[in-house]
């Protein structure tokens, strides 16, 4: 089950449901019948990424807001026509699925604020691959340094 939370951004307001697992994150608002005026569901991705939002099996367009980990929306996307997709240009950690015409005034910049919904830390890949690769080397250089004292008795 979904949480429901709020997303705030200037003077609107959404009750959504928030998706946060790879199957809420894969299947969305698909085959649902359109949704209530000012509801959508936010999609927390657990840490910044570019992003494809996909409407093929959507029955009803959307507007999407990608919004940054800052809590700032990095791009609006006032209409996505049933069938098709689109790529956000900016890492995003959440984005915002709502009815055609709900976004018009919203713009990159713009403040959010989710109530009802604490995130979680989320895990950065960026981050853990680097860790990893240091982790190894470092082991490498224990194992010559182990083994040249070795060599050296």
């Amino acid at each position: 089950m979904s949480v429901i939370a709020t997303v705030a951004i200037r003077l609107k307001q959404w009750s959504v449901e928030v998706a946060t697992t790879s199957s809420e994150l894969a299947q969305g608002l698909s085959n649902r019948a359109p949704i209530p005026e000012y509801t959508g569901m936010l999609f927390d991705l657990g840490g910044e990424r570019i992003v494809t939002v996909n409407a093929y099996e959507m029955l009803f367009p959307l507007s999407v807001v990608f919004i940054g980990e800052d809590l700032r929306v990095t791009e609006v996307v006032p209409v996505l026509t049933i069938g098709d997709d689109v790529t956000s240009s900016l890492a995003c950690r959440y984005f915002l699925e709502t009815n055609v015409g709900e976004v018009d005034d919203i713009q990159a910049g713009d403040l959010v604020a989710i109530t009802g919904y604490t995130p979680s830390a989320g895990i950065n890949i960026s981050s853990m691959m680097n860790l990893m690769v240091t982790m190894m080397i470092v082991t490498m250089m224990m194992k010559m340094m182990a083994k040249t004292m070795k060599e050296i008795k």
